[in-house]
C-alpha cells in the first residue's frame, strides 16, 4: 500500500510540475518567433505527453501489468521532444552563424537526427506486446542522443562560435547543460527497456533519481534560457551580418 501511494505521489507531483511547466514554455514558444519554432514547440510537446503519460499512468496503477507495459511506451514517445527541442534550441542558438557553419549542421543536415528521433517514436509505439520493438527504439533514440551530442560540439568549436550574439550563446549553453542529463535519461531508458521485461524501471527511488529529476532538470534548464532569451527575436532582426572579410578580422582580434 505504501509503494503505491508513493508511485500516485510521483505521478501526481509530474502532472503538478509539468502543467506549471507548459505556461511557461507557450511564453517562450510566442517570444522566440520564428527561429525558435521547433525548439519551444517540442518543449510544449513534451509537456503535453507527460501530463498525458502520468495522467494514464496514475488512473492506471491498478492493472500493474498492462500500466508497466504502456508506461515504458509513453516514457519512449515522451522521451522524443526533449530530444528533439535540444536540436531546435541548437538551431536557433546558430542562427547568426548559420551561414559559415558546415553543411551538416544546415538543412538536410538536421534531418538526420530528427528522422533517427523520429524513427524511435514510432519503434516505441509499435511495440506494444513486442519488446524487440521497445529496445529498438530505445537504441535508435540513444544514437539520436549521440548525433545532437556530436552536433553540439561541432557548433561550439566553429570558427565563428564567437560570433555569436549573446542570447545565442547562452542558448547553446542550455544546450550544452542539458545533453549529459539527457544521457542519464538516455541510458536509465535502455536499461529498462532491456530488462527482461521488468518494466517497472527499479524502484522508486531509482525511477526518481534516474527518470523523473533530470527530466525536470532538462526543462527547467530549456525554460530558464528561454525566458531570459526572450527578447533574442527583437534582436535577430536589428542585427546586421557582418560581410566575410569583416568576419575574418573580428575573429582574428578576438
Amino acid at each position: 500500500m505504501t509503494g503505491t501511494s508513493s508511485t500516485e505521489s510521483l505521478e501526481l507531483a509530474q502532472i503538478v510540475f509539468y502543467a506549471t511547466a507548459f505556461i511557461p514554455a507557450l511564453f517562450c514558444f510566442v517570444k522566440h518567433r520564428r527561429h525558435g519554432l521547433t525548439g519551444w514547440l517540442y518543449v510544449m510537446a513534451m509537456c503535453g505527453l507527460r501530463l498525458v503519460g502520468n495522467g494514464m499512468a496514475y488512473h492506471s496503477l491498478s492493472t500493474i501489468g498492462e500500466a508497466n507495459l504502456t508506461a515504458q511506451i509513453i516514457s519512449g514517445i515522451g522521451l522524443s521532444p526533449i530530444l528533439l527541442a535540444a536540436l531546435g534550441i541548437l538551431h536557433e542558438a546558430n542562427h547568426s552563424i548559420q551561414e559559415r557553419l558546415p553543411n551538416i549542421l544546415q538543412g538536410a543536415g538536421l534531418l538526420v537526427p530528427h528522422l533517427s528521433i523520429l524513427a524511435g517514436i514510432a519503434l516505441s509505439a509499435a511495440s506494444k506486446g513486442k519488446s524487440y520493438l521497445l529496445e529498438a527504439g530505445m537504441v535508435v533514440l540513444a544514437l539520436g542522443w549521440l548525433m545532437i551530442v556530436s552536433f553540439t560540439a561541432i557548433s561550439l568549436r566553429s570558427d565563428s562560435d564567437s560570433l555569436r550574439i549573446d542570447h545565442e550563446k547562452k542558448l547553446l549553453l542550455a544546450v550544452t547543460v542539458a545533453l549529459p542529463l539527457l544521457g542519464v535519461r538516455v541510458i536509465y531508458s535502455l536499461a529498462v527497456a532491456f530488462a527482461d521485461g521488468r518494466a517497472s524501471g527499479g524502484s522508486l527511488a531509482v525511477q526518481v533519481i534516474f527518470g523523473t529529476i533530470p527530466e525536470f532538470l532538462v526543462v527547467i534548464n530549456y525554460i530558464s534560457a528561454g525566458i531570459v532569451t526572450r527578447n533574442l527575436a527583437q534582436e535577430c532582426a536589428g542585427f546586421t551580418k557582418p560581410e566575410p572579410l569583416q568576419q575574418d578580422l573580428m575573429e582574428t582580434f578576438r
